[in-house]
């Protein structure tokens, strides 16, 4: 798998997931990304190694998400794998054009390339629900009857724009106002290294605070603390956050972009079709007033994304690449 970089953001769970999985299997993974090699922020027994390693050959199949990545990095004989994860990403149509299989991290992002031409397999994200998962017992159902102030989760990253997180703290704000139920809000992040840390373009009207930096155990601990999640990303592939929440009990308010698959409007979650502030705080407002009706619907979604797990992934994957090799195989030789 060629990588951008092993650190917490960016989606690399996803393929430090897989390739566990595929390790377990006793597949042979390795991580390749530019410069030093360095360990990744989750346990990985794979081999990490300079990119420059997979020019040696030997490898049955090059794995990428990024664009550029892909279309530069060299794996003489390997079956080409684009893993299409960011709508509209740069070079991302002329890597599909170049690559032997083609795989969609969601719904939403297959229709997209649907719409360019190109055919993807079904690669949906997952969740690990063995990490990301309600307390036991959970106090949120009882604390939440009690009339205690609604605690509300966004994720923080304010310098990528489509993430949404201030229209989604917004809304929170909006929708509290509009209540008079109390909420308080905290938002996580951890930035990129080179980011100045996050800070609000305002003050807020509602309590709220800011965790940083959070080690896993940490940020699973602020899912399960949270009676509500609040997303409203645009032009996702798949919303990593969100199934987190949804599988740590929450429930979810969100947009459609990366939730597609996962997120059903009134069952699972509560689906705003645009990113404003207003119209989700719409969706946000009547789970503020009734505290049952969010407890049901957190129930219905951690039901929900309990289907999206990693081995499935990996199945779907896996079985994708084998065919296509085998069907390379016993391709007919031109005379």
């Amino acid at each position: 798998m060629a990588l951008p970089h092993l650190e917490v953001y960016g989606g690399i769970r996803r393929f430090l997931e897989l390739g566990r999985v595929w390790i377990e299997r006793g597949h042979d993974v390795a991580i390749g990304s530019p410069g030093s090699p360095a360990r990744p922020w989750l346990p990985f027994t794979g081999r990490i190694v300079a990119l420059e390693a997979f020019r040696s050959g030997g490898w049955d199949a090059l794995l990428s998400p990024d664009p550029a990545l892909f279309l530069a990095t060299e794996a003489p004989g390997a079956l080409r794998v684009f893993y299409a994860v960011l709508e509209g990403a740069p070079g991302a149509e002329r890597a599909c054009r170049r690559a032997d299989l083609v795989l969609a991290n969601s719904a939403g992002m297959r229709r997209h390339l649907g719409r360019l031409g190109v055919r993807a397999i079904d690669a949906a994200g997952a969740v690990n629900a063995a990490f990301f998962r309600p307390q036991e017992p959970d106090p949120r159902p009882m604390r939440s009857r009690a009339g205690g102030a609604v605690r509300a989760l966004v994720y923080g990253r304010l310098s990528r724009k489509r993430k949404g997180s201030w229209s989604a703290a917004l809304a929170l704000e909006r929708a509290a106002r509009s209540t008079g139920v109390e909420t308080e809000l905290t938002l996580f992040d951890s930035p990129p290294g080179e980011e100045t840390p996050p800070t609000l373009p305002r003050a807020l009207s509602i309590p709220h605070r800011w965790v940083l930096n959070p080690t896993q155990e940490e940020l699973a601990a602020l899912y399960r603390d949270a009676d509500l999640f609040v997303s409203a990303e645009r032009r996702a592939g798949w919303c990593n956050t969100a199934a987190e929440a949804m599988a740590s009990g929450a429930a979810v308010v969100c947009t459609k972009s990366g939730t597609v698959d996962f997120a059903v409007d009134g069952e699972t979650a509560a689906v705003s079709r645009w990113p404003w502030s207003w119209t989700l705080a719409r969706r946000i407002a009547p789970l503020l007033r009734d505290p049952d009706s969010r407890i049901r619907m957190a129930a219905r979604g951690r039901s929900r994304i309990a289907e999206f797990s990693w081995e499935r992934t990996a199945d779907r994957i896996e079985a994708a690449i084998v065919s296509r090799i085998r069907g390379a195989l016993h391709a007919p030789v031109a005379s």
